[in-house]
């Protein structure tokens, strides 16, 4: 099916690359900050190594919010804004290039196609620039997961810029600040192509169906629909980016496909999907905030139609 300009979630009217760059980075920066407490719980959880059923009864987190809880305690409530810098710098370039470069390589097809976009080119758009930014974030991916995995040594100071020189200088640019790029690449384009084509979906079925307005309501429910089939798409690389990106741990060093054997065979199947209800209270309060805010900011300095 076509998906004409007007009605679209995103990218009417026109707008320029910047403008559109701009107001998705923005949103993205307002949810991340909001959201990165639950982000730093489901990295812990996906990091626990889970062998036999009796070694389970020793795992140090238990869900979201006993992660949450254990950290405050023992780490002080700033260990759950670790990663908060490397994370706005992530957001600032992955959701400023995806979503920004989505809208201007839509309006281009829009204009050369009558009828608009079918559903089966914005996901292919959504792939591609989900990529291109991912490509272009992967390293402060990288230092934001090893922010969040490990307490800091007592007395030390991590700082971002100092943090990719080091990592840049030890382990190299590559096996560095790119490690586990294959599987993040995966994870990224998949969780964020669910996101941008399942929102525009979802608000464009809840407007039609439902006859709501378009306003806080359907972004809000559009955007709790986003994250979830984000959640269910993506969990898999999900864990496996996660896994790929550590320095120390049962994983450190294996390429994306050991880490997968190693994980069917002394974990289960059911481990591609851990920490699936913590990553969907992330994902989930993601998304219901960033296209709160897209949605505001976007209106907020929409250009004047002529």
């Amino acid at each position: 099916r076509a998906w004409g300009v007007r009605g679209a979630a995103m990218g009417d009217p026109a707008v320029s690359f910047l403008h559109s760059f701009g107001v998705s980075a923005a949103a993205a920066l307002f949810a991340e900050t909001l959201t990165l407490p639950l982000d730093t719980a489901k990295v812990r959880l996906q990091l626990q190594a889970i062998g036999p059923r009796r070694k389970r009864l020793a795992l140090k987190y238990r869900g979201p919010f006993h992660t949450v809880r254990t950290m405050v305690v023992e780490e002080g409530v700033r260990s759950l804004f670790n990663g908060l810098v490397p994370g706005l710098h992530r957001q600032f370039l992955f959701t400023g290039i995806r979503l920004g470069l989505y809208d201007k390589l839509k309006e281009g097809m829009n204009a050369k196609r009558e009828g608009g976009t079918t559903l089966g080119q914005r996901i292919s758009l959504a792939v591609l620039t989900s990529a291109i930014g991912i490509a272009a974030a992967n390293p402060s991916d990288v230092l934001k997961v090893r922010f969040q995995a490990h307490r800091p040594k007592a007395g030390a100071r991590r700082s971002a810029l100092g943090q990719y020189a080091k990592i840049t200088r030890q382990e190299g640019l590559l096996n560095g600040l790119y490690k586990g790029f294959s599987a993040n690449l995966v994870r990224n384009s998949v969780i964020s192509a669910s996101e941008i084509t399942t929102y525009e979906v979802a608000k464009k079925g809840i407007m039609r169906r439902l006859e709501w307005e378009d306003g806080v309501p359907v972004h809000l429910a559009s955007g709790c629909t986003a994250g979830f089939v984000a959640t269910v798409l993506g969990s898999p690389a999900d864990v496996l980016g996660t896994k790929a990106m550590q320095k120390h741990g049962a994983y450190a060093g294996m390429t994306a496909s050991q880490i997968v054997l190693t994980m069917a065979k002394e974990e289960g199947l059911l481990s591609f999907y851990k920490g699936f209800w913590p990553n969907f209270c992330r994902i989930g309060s993601f998304n219901i905030a960033m296209w709160f805010f897209y949605e505001q900011i976007k209106g907020a300095f929409a250009p004047a139609v002529s």
